[in-house]
């Protein structure tokens, strides 16, 4: 019996060292009762979130540059008996005349846009003599305005002169023939009309004045009009499609059989020469064009269409991208806004969602 006592008491003490070791003591609770270690409330961990970590960049939209018309021109030679021309592909030449007095016209398919020129027109002094002399028309108002407004008063539901100016080769122009100018203008223009819808265009010519002829009370005298160029576009797009008229005018050339009728009926050796080819005179109206207008106009056409307009860095070309485009893409430095005064430089194309 004495034996099994002192195993009991051997067996208590080795548990009691034990629990020392391992940390099993028993702690006290509030109420002064001991509570063995693993009866305590356990705590469980809270994992932290860290604040400060970077968001997600949100993806860029899916866009799509959709280059414009003007900037795509294919090129096609044109070629008749009188001259040659290089229009984009699927326009339309048509021309009439001889060597005495030509004219011809380039437009696209739907004529919306295009470049005229004819060489010579006539206009009677005095309107009574009109259908006598065998003109359509009299220009009571002797200009280079008056002669467009008189061309255009049948076939145009307004046609508004905006700017006129005297192009700067007026004094080469006067001193390369023998008769006197007596109005030389470049004008910029708007209109409306059956075809385009609204426009605008450049229109160019020289005035002759022919000394009076009066018989029994009667002028039989007239207006001479020549190097009469016009060129047009829908409204809004002339400073886009400009480039392509004008590269379509430089490429006019007589041919050998037109020079060969005209020196024969001129009486002359010297070749003629084309003032279309030189589209600068034509031009310098546009140029002086109100800039703070277009602006007006180009930023109504963008609002009512519902785009804004950008400027790429990178190309220095400037689209028309969908409203909220900037916004889309955030923070970035390849798009930024335009500049008032770049309204009016035109646009490449367009970015579309």
């Amino acid at each position: 019996m004495r034996r099994i006592h002192a195993l009991i008491l051997v067996l208590i003490l080795i548990s009691a060292s034990l629990s020392g070791c391992f940390g099993m003591n028993r702690s006290m609770d509030p109420g002064g009762v001991q509570i063995p270690y693993w009866d305590s409330p356990q705590i469980e961990d809270t994992p932290i979130v860290p604040t400060d970590l970077p968001t997600t960049a949100p993806a860029a939209p899916e866009v799509t540059v959709r280059p414009a018309e003007w900037t795509q021109v294919e090129w096609q030679p044109y070629s008749c008996a009188y001259f040659t021309l290089n229009v984009p592909y699927g326009w339309q030449v048509q021309w009439d005349g001889n060597a005495q007095n030509l004219w011809w016209t380039a437009t696209s398919p739907d004529g919306k846009i295009g470049v005229h020129n004819l060489d010579h027109d006539y206009a009677a002094k005095d309107p009574a003599m009109t259908q006598t002399l065998g003109f359509q028309k009299p220009m009571t108002d002797a200009s280079v305005r008056g002669y467009f407004e008189m061309i255009y008063e049948d076939s145009a539901d307004y046609f508004t002169v905006q700017k006129s100016c005297v192009p700067e080769n007026y004094s080469m122009l006067q001193s390369s023939t023998n008769k006197q100018i007596k109005d030389y203008q470049a004008l910029y223009a708007t209109f409306r009309d059956a075809t385009v819808g609204e426009g605008e265009g450049v229109y160019s010519a020289v005035l002759f004045d022919h000394d009076d002829i009066i018989i029994r009370g009667a002028n039989y005298a007239n207006w001479e009009i020549d190097a009469i160029v016009t060129q047009w576009a829908p409204l809004g797009q002339f400073v886009n499609w400009s480039p392509v008229l004008a590269q379509i005018a430089q490429s006019f050339t007589y041919t050998d059989y037109y020079i060969q009728e005209w020196q024969s009926w001129m009486n002359t050796t010297v070749n003629p020469s084309s003032s279309v080819n030189d589209t600068d005179p034509v031009m310098e109206a546009f140029e002086e064009r109100s800039k703070s207008d277009t602006i007006i106009q180009e930023k109504r056409s963008d609002m009512l269409e519902e785009y804004e307009r950008v400027y790429d860095n990178d190309t220095g070309e400037i689209y028309r991208a969908y409203n909220g485009f900037l916004d889309d893409i955030g923070d970035q430095n390849r798009y930024t806004p335009i500049t008032d005064s770049q309204y009016a430089d035109g646009y490449v194309g367009w970015i579309d969602k």
